[in-house]
């Protein structure tokens, strides 16, 4: 008994840490491992894999043989983070409290990240892809709450991504002196 307890106890963190990365986004997820492995990602996983044991491969195929197949759009995967190219719209990484309605029910929450044209919203809550929702929420150092609508556009066991069905142009310059704002 107290060796498990020493074993979680070492473990807990790691065990924790690996949680959170498996709850990431795809796209977020690609950054992360691009940061741990530098540009050949490829290389890397084929390096992991070459080096598995035989039944341990064969466990990994069986596993994405099983794992249904997700059309993502093309313009949501930024490997460096940097590279608006490959996203519509610039996101920042922020903490900034959200209220919303979806169905005429109140949710509270957090927004995660933030664009001129869309948020990550942090929940448990299993929402469907195109769903209306009326978000509210107040920008740092800006007095004025946001008050936008929009549709659910993708989701994940973290949250779901927002589009805006239209930003008002004050509201988008505000948005997006805020994104490109340096910490």
């Amino acid at each position: 008994m107290l060796d498990t307890d020493l074993q979680l106890g070492r473990y807990g963190i790691t065990a924790r840490l690996f949680k959170l990365i498996s709850d990431l986004p795809k796209d977020q997820k690609l950054i992360l491992l691009k940061q741990f492995i530098g540009d050949d990602v490829t290389a890397q996983l084929c390096k992991l894999i070459i080096e598995m044991s035989e039944e341990q491969q064969i466990i990994l195929l069986e596993q994405l043989e099983a794992t249904p197949t997700v059309e993502l759009p093309e313009r949501t995967v930024s490997l460096d983070g940097n590279d608006s190219s490959m996203r519509e719209n610039q996101r920042k990484p922020c903490l900034i409290n959200a209220n919303y309605r979806i169905q005429n029910k109140d949710f509270k929450s957090y927004i995660l990240d933030i664009s001129i044209g869309g948020v990550f919203i942090e929940t448990n809550e299993n929402f469907t892809i195109g769903q209306k929702v009326e978000l509210n929420f107040t920008l740092p150092n800006y007095s004025r709450p946001f008050k936008l609508a929009g549709t659910i556009s993708w989701g994940s066991p973290r949250g779901f991504g927002m589009k805006f069905d239209g930003v008002a142009a004050q509201q988008g310059e505000i948005l997006r002196s805020f994104v490109e704002q340096k910490e």
